[in-house]
């Protein structure tokens, strides 16, 4: 590890500086109040992301969210209940579901078919905060609540957008 103060190359580990006693540790971990990517990431919020909404009503036919889906070119559908949030229903469920030899009919209601009471983050939570929820998930795409009590959804590809879009 090179040492910010005096450019000493250390081993790998040293806890300070053999050269002139600076502290090493904590220099590759992400903190806010660092430069460019890293900072945007863990202080820009998801209202920075772009973002996406299809909702549908949990009697909606699996064909219909689909054809929705495709027309609105969006991977997933929100499933809302008198304006509540009660499940996604994502093209991994449409793999997962509706082909193979336990398939599912597309007539099927989309509340047969959704994953229920999905994880949510605020509109508020960082960019990192999505980021880790969806490595840790498995999730391409995760529901974001406003502050107006309405969601959209965002997914890897707007997070992936937001880091390509500026210059660090």
């Amino acid at each position: 590890m090179i040492c910010p103060s005096c450019s000493h190359d250390n081993v790998s580990g040293n806890d300070r500086c053999e050269e002139c006693l600076t502290p090493l540790f904590d220099l590759d971990t992400p903190r806010a109040d660092t430069e460019g990517l890293s900072r945007s990431v863990m202080e820009d919020d998801l209202r920075q992301l772009e973002q996406e909404f299809l909702g549908v009503s949990p009697d909606t036919s699996a064909s219909e969210v689909i054809e929705k889906m495709r027309e609105s070119r969006v991977g997933c559908a929100l499933v809302l209940e008198n304006g509540k949030l009660i499940g996604i229903y994502t093209e991994r469920d449409l793999l997962n579901k509706l082909t193979g030899k336990k398939a599912f009919s597309s007539t099927t209601a989309i509340k047969e078919l959704m994953s229920a009471n999905p994880e949510t983050l605020q509109e508020t939570d960082s960019v990192a905060t999505a980021v880790n929820k969806m490595s840790m998930g498995r999730y391409r795409h995760i529901p974001v609540r406003k502050a107006d009590g309405t969601y959209s959804v965002t997914s890897i590809k707007h997070v992936l957008k937001y880091i390509a879009k500026a210059e660090w």
